[in-house]
């Protein structure tokens, strides 16, 4: 996965100019999970939680800078980039993290430098499960990414 801050500037065309993209990285001992974690153990140990980007744009950045920046999400996709903006992410900590990345999808005018978007009125965002090695319940953890736990219901209706 390929996670940058980038400082965003909005034009008179209601597209953003994205500028100064910033790698950042949320697995790992010194990641933004782990860092978010020894933070605010003692106010989220057993219950869920919930991170806007602001928060780990804070986090990294600090408050001022965070106001400036937007989360984005690059991957090629069939010879294509594609981008979205990470609007938040939710949790649940134990012997591992389980994770829920919301995101919104961004529509590129181009491929130079400045990379100019636009965030669609009406479109549908979409969440990402995933699972990293620590938590609460975890003394030796490493906070990498894991392969997620299956979370299979069903509902049966008639």
């Amino acid at each position: 996965m390929g996670f940058k801050a980038y400082r965003s500037t909005a034009q008179p065309d209601d597209s953003w100019a994205l500028t100064e993209p910033a790698p950042l990285r949320f697995s790992g001992p010194q990641g933004l999970i782990a860092q978010w974690h020894r933070l605010n153990k003692m106010e989220i140990e057993d219950g869920p939680w919930l991170v806007p980007a602001r928060e780990w744009l804070a986090l990294a950045f600090g408050a001022e800078e965070s106001a400036r920046r937007w989360i984005v999400f690059e991957q090629v996709e069939g010879g294509g980039r594609k981008l979205a903006r990470l609007d938040r992410i939710s949790g649940r900590f134990g012997a591992q993290t389980r994770i829920m990345m919301q995101f919104k999808p961004l529509q590129s005018r181009g491929t130079d430098a400045p990379l100019v978007v636009i965030e669609p009125e009406c479109v549908c965002g979409w969440g990402e499960e995933l699972s990293i090695d620590g938590g609460c319940g975890s003394a030796t953890c490493t906070w990498r990414w894991m392969a997620p736990q299956l979370g299979l219901s069903s509902v049966v209706a008639g």
